[in-house]
């Protein structure tokens, strides 16, 4: 890899972060989540449902750090657990109802959030920063992520 594409992302991507910044970060009329509580809501709504093991790993969290996790979740109401039916001694952690009202809640505040943003551009600039977007998840999807 060249150097001079991680020294160019340095720099650039605190800018671009930095621009969202002047934006709400408290979205009123919904309960605060921590940006791994967001994180694990968002995996369990792509997968269905997880292993606790499996929810650690892909947020990168210990057994202990993700088992307390997801119990502050679960007394918050917006996770269950459940046994997995092949195989009892495995539980499964599934979003509630609550769970999944709250990430629409979030997405529709994204979504009011970059209308806001982008207020000020034209009908093009629109297009390209969106395209933008869409070429990076692209690009990140190839090697490290899945949809």
């Amino acid at each position: 890899m060249n150097d001079n594409h991680a020294r160019r992302l340095a720099v650039l991507a605190p800018k671009v972060m930095g621009a969202f910044h002047h934006l709400s970060r408290r979205h009123p009329g919904t309960e605060h989540l921590t940006m791994r509580q967001y994180q694990a809501l968002v995996l369990l709504q792509t997968s269905g449902r997880m292993t606790l093991t499996d929810l650690c790993k892909k947020l990168n969290l210990a057994a202990s750090t993700g088992t307390e996790l997801v119990n502050r979740m679960i007394s918050a109401g917006l996770l269950e657990k459940s046994p997995e039916i092949t195989d009892r001694r495995q539980v499964l952690i599934l979003l509630t109802e609550k769970g999944k009202s709250l990430l629409e809640q979030r997405k529709q505040q994204m979504t009011d959030m970059f209308e806001k943003f982008m207020l000020p551009f034209g009908e093009q600039d629109r297009n390209n920063f969106v395209q933008a977007f869409e070429d990076i998840w692209g690009i990140v999807k190839k090697y490290y992520a899945r949809e």
